[in-house]
């Protein structure tokens, strides 16, 4: 069985052909994202739909995909960026705003008194992170005659022509209700959306259609089959399927999500619960946490010419030289929910260089990213490994860093494109009804594994100094 995945993520999207489990071919192709002020994060929606072509293009051009058939298309998604779009034309009306974008915060403040029901009913923190507020943003913009729905409903209407979203990207919304992972009336009230179309929502594993865009005709009649949210796909790759085995995916941002089971649990501390996917056999939450911004504080670095280059990050000094940093470039994720938030560094002298500065945000990465294991500790779930993916986990120096803080084994996922992996396997059971989840091989060898070094009283000591300098600096 051949599955062609495609994983549109906010830097940009990959395409793999993959059979019988075995990446085939891979396409890819970068997508721009640009940040203004106030909160604005935007990319373009056309680069967006050409980036999925030439990244498709690109895959079945290869000599390898040349001979092989392929049986079904699935797609992962970005999750909470949302944009406008004409329902007939199907051509955008508005720029995508970016899961970062977080112009929405004031739609949240007006509606605090809701918050504590939100978190009840959803799962999720009152925050323009998810997709309520930009919806109703965006509809203050655009009240008439248009479509305003989450990326993946607009990629999937040219696709198809299917008006669809899937369950895991819609208990993102804040709209979903967790336990039905419906659309919610209460909520849509809540939110003043009583009028929006809202697109149908399916399980994981469903069948969407038959792919008909003109852009693509090498997938002319193939289905769309296999739906997901980026990193609940990544949770599906790396075999995270018992409650307590644990991801974090070092890309754009750092999230860091737990498999907490079939039953919903609504965190006491601030982190977020949402459906990971509903398939045949298979119903399953997470808990998260998010660090908005991972690799694109290294992009900040390079842009700034703080580091050279990404290869340079393992040549960087160990020692900070007395420098701490909270790389919030693009506001703070739990537990902090700080939408307007920004990046601090605290300790700059003049005996500090660049790279002393570059390795402080780089500790500043994994240091929030332990901040969420103790938090999901708080909540129950001791995180003891922690699967990774991404590209900053090809760096040494930080993932072993991180193992250091964290006092947890770090175990590196061996493909750099762990959503596509998992979107594929729900291509597979989608397309097999007999198939089950615990039947599909996914079992994971580890590029490489990562201990602790430190003692536990050191990355206490570490922990407390960093506490205490950046406190104050949200």
């Amino acid at each position: 069985m051949a599955i062609l995945a495609i994983d549109q993520g906010t830097s940009g999207t990959k395409a793999l052909l993959i059979e019988n489990n075995k990446v085939i071919s891979r396409g890819f192709c970068s997508v721009q994202v640009q940040h203004f002020s106030e909160g604005k994060v935007e990319s373009n929606p056309a680069e967006i739909w050409n980036s999925i072509v030439f990244a498709v293009t690109s895959c079945l051009d290869s000599s390898e995909a040349k001979s092989i058939q392929i049986h079904s298309v699935s797609l992962a998604n970005q999750g909470e960026s949302v944009l406008a779009w004409d329902s007939k034309t199907l051509e955008p009306v508005s720029q995508v705003l970016i899961w970062q974008d977080s112009r929405s915060a004031n739609l949240c403040q007006e509606r605090s008194k809701y918050t504590s029901l939100i978190r009840e009913l959803t799962g999720l923190e009152n925050d323009p992170y998810f997709v309520a507020p930009k919806l109703a943003w965006l509809k203050n913009l655009h009240p008439n005659n248009c479509e305003i729905t989450t990326l993946d409903s607009w990629l999937i209407a040219k696709l198809t022509g299917e008006f669809i979203t899937d369950i895991s990207t819609a208990s993102r919304s804040m709209l979903t209700n967790l336990e039905t992972g419906q659309w919610d009336k209460e909520l849509i009230e809540i939110w003043g959306l009583q009028n929006h179309n809202f697109p149908k929502i399916i399980n994981n594993d469903a069948i969407v259609g038959e792919i008909n865009s003109l852009d693509l005709p090498d997938l002319k009649g193939i289905p769309l089959a296999g739906l997901i949210v980026d990193q609940a796909a990544a949770l599906l790759a790396e075999n995270c399927l018992q409650a307590g085995e644990a991801k974090c995916t070092y890309g754009t941002g750092a999230f860091l999500l737990t498999n907490i089971g079939n039953q919903k649990k609504i965190s006491q501390n601030r982190l977020s619960t949402s459906i990971a996917w509903k398939v045949s056999d298979s119903f399953c939450y997470y808990e998260d946490g998010q660090v908005f911004t991972a690799t694109s504080a290294v992009d900040w670095l390079l842009t700034n010419r703080f580091l050279h280059s990404v290869n340079e990050i393992d040549s960087l000094p160990l020692d900070t030289n007395g420098v701490f940093a909270l790389p919030g470039f693009a506001g703070y994720g739990a537990p902090r929910w700080k939408p307007n938030g920004t990046a601090s560094i605290f300790g700059l002298h003049l005996g500090v260089t660049r790279q002393e500065l570059s390795r402080a945000v780089l500790n500043g990465i994994a240091t929030q990213v332990t901040e969420l294991i103790e938090v999901i500790a708080l909540d129950g779930s001791n995180i003891k490994q922690l699967r990774v993916d991404g590209g900053l986990t090809q760096s040494e120096t930080l993932m072993q860093f991180q193992a250091d803080l964290a006092q947890v084994e770090i175990q590196v996922f061996p493909h750099p494109d762990a959503t596509a992996i998992g979107v594929g396997v729900l291509g597979q059971l989608a397309l097999d009804s007999n198939l089950r989840l615990n039947q599909i091989d996914l079992e994971v060898k580890f590029s490489k594994n990562y201990y602790p070094n430190w003692s536990k009283d050191k990355a206490t000591e570490y922990l407390n100094d960093w506490r205490d300098k950046t406190k104050n600096l949200v």
